[in-house]
């Protein structure tokens, strides 16, 4: 059972890698409010942008090979 887990969470880890590769610019939801300047109220709408670094991928995508070469061996 050790085994099975080992590989899911190699195959998440590679998945979770080659998404990043494809797409690394992840966005957070919006938050808006609204600003007072003198008598106008004007809407504000504030973003969260995170970039993935490449190497975080690559990493993301070896350990996650490793871990299902390491499944089936584990005992």
């Amino acid at each position: 059972m050790k085994s099975k887990a080992i590989t899911i969470v190699g195959v998440l880890f590679v998945l979770l890698g080659l998404v990043a590769l494809v797409h690394p610019t992840i966005k957070m939801p919006a938050k808006q409010t609204e600003v007072q300047i003198g008598s106008v109220k004007t809407p504000m709408e504030t973003r969260r942008v995170f970039d993935v670094p490449p190497i975080t991928s690559v990493i993301f995508v070896l350990c996650g090979g490793f871990l299902i070469y390491l499944g089936p061996r584990h005992t």
